[in-house]
């Protein structure tokens, strides 16, 4: 596998202008407020163009979901048809999930943005590399605290050995103990690098500080009040009748690929990030539970208290740079824009989200591949040029 890529975000585009997003797009051949559901018509055609096994899409506002459409099927090969309530893997989408949880938590008193390790893992207070000793949650969440990449097959199973074989909140905190004792890829705050590493270390500091596993911190604090159905790991694992990933079909040995052609994956280990990197975005939800995640996070950035208060979650989409906490910040079509990506290599999924025109798309597909990749984008350009124009006053 190359770069288990939960690719977990094109890297490149955090530090310079990148395809993934362009910067406009062309007038709506609609006027505002004339336009009628158009995903499905467009994921069908799209789907079928670049010979993908499902295509999903979801459009809202801060308090209406304005269209959501699912094509396609759970599994290239099989009858089954993919619905509407059916699971799509987020990759590294998931870390605005888990910067939400941390942001409760902060809310509550349990942690603040400027708790350390140490000041949770006291046993790493002798230890601990003087390079990470004051290294703050808020820069393990900005890809400011200095941790490796983690983006690789070997880096990732090298972390399973680190973590043990204990619960999964033994192993992240096994795991990031021990990274905590390195020296540190850049020094932390001199400037962002992308890192999956930050994420699960500030999971494993909300473990110690609440006595609770991250699991059922997501569940209990983010979940249950917005009333979703989450996920951890791959939709269909544990043989569920969830969509399975799909990535580029092997020709000439495995020395090549077929153009446009995917076959299904199998939800074991070989796709799975694992309980330690689960907080760098191993998690799962249906189009319209994604939804009300970023109905949430619209309606704080236009200064609407919800289950995070709007403070919150401004904080959690700030700047400085193109990093914020699970999200990447540019312009867009003359607006801000806070957009990400994910991958598990079998999956695919895009983001953006417009808060001065209250509007976010999201697209996802059961295939990892450029081909996806470029779909999605082509999918979210042409939802955006039917539901993202600025209101004509």
């Amino acid at each position: 596998m190359k770069n288990l890529a939960f690719a977990f975000a094109l890297l490149s585009a955090a530090v310079a202008p990148s395809p993934e997003i362009s910067t406009s797009v062309p007038p709506a051949a609609e006027a505002p407020g004339s336009q009628e559901h158009h995903a499905e018509a467009l994921l069908i055609r799209l789907r079928e163009q670049h010979e993908l096994p499902a295509l999903a899409a979801v459009v809202v506002s801060s308090d209406t979901t304005l269209d959501l459409a699912v094509t396609g099927v759970r599994r290239q090969g099989k009858p089954e048809t993919a619905e509407r309530d059916d699971h799509f893997h987020l990759g590294s989408m998931g870390k605005a999930i888990t910067a939400t949880v941390i942001a409760r938590l902060v809310e509550e008193g349990t942690l603040s943005w400027t708790t350390r390790p140490i000041d949770v893992f006291p046993e790493l207070a002798k230890t601990i590399h003087p390079g990470y000793r004051d290294v703050t949650l808020e820069q393990l969440l900005r890809h400011q605290g200095g941790t490796p990449a983690y983006d690789s097959t070997a880096e990732i199973m090298g972390a399973r050995a680190r973590g043990g074989s204990g619960s999964p909140r033994d192993q992240r905190r096994a795991f990031s103990a021990w990274l905590l004792q390195q020296r540190p890829h850049v020094t932390p705050g001199t400037r962002p690098e992308y890192s999956n590493a930050g994420y699960p270390v500030a999971a494993a500091m909300a473990e110690a500080a609440t006595g609770e596993a991250w699991e059922s911190l997501v569940e209990s604090r983010l979940a249950r009040p917005l009333g979703i159905n989450l996920i951890h790991g791959l939709p269909s694992r544990g043989d569920s009748p969830q969509p399975w990933g799909h990535k580029p079909k092997s020709a000439f040995f495995g020395m090549a690929t077929y153009q446009n052609a995917v076959e299904p994956q199998a939800p074991g280990d070989g796709w799975a990030l694992g309980v330690i990197f689960e907080p760098a975005g191993d998690y799962s939800l249906s189009l319209a539970d994604y939804a009300k995640f970023l109905q949430l996070h619209l309606a704080g950035l236009a200064g609407r208290d919800g289950l995070l208060k709007a403070s919150s979650i401004r904080r959690l989409h700030a700047g400085p740079g193109e990093y914020a906490m699970g999200w990447f910040l540019r312009e867009f079509d003359g607006t801000a824009a806070h957009w990400f990506t994910g991958s598990t290599d079998t999956f695919f999924s895009r983001v953006i989200m417009l808060p001065e025109r209250n509007i976010a798309v999201a697209v996802m597909t059961n295939a990892g591949s450029e081909t996806a990749s470029s779909t999605s984008r082509e999918a979210v350009m042409e939802l955006l040029r039917i539901y993202g124009q600025p209101a004509t006053r």
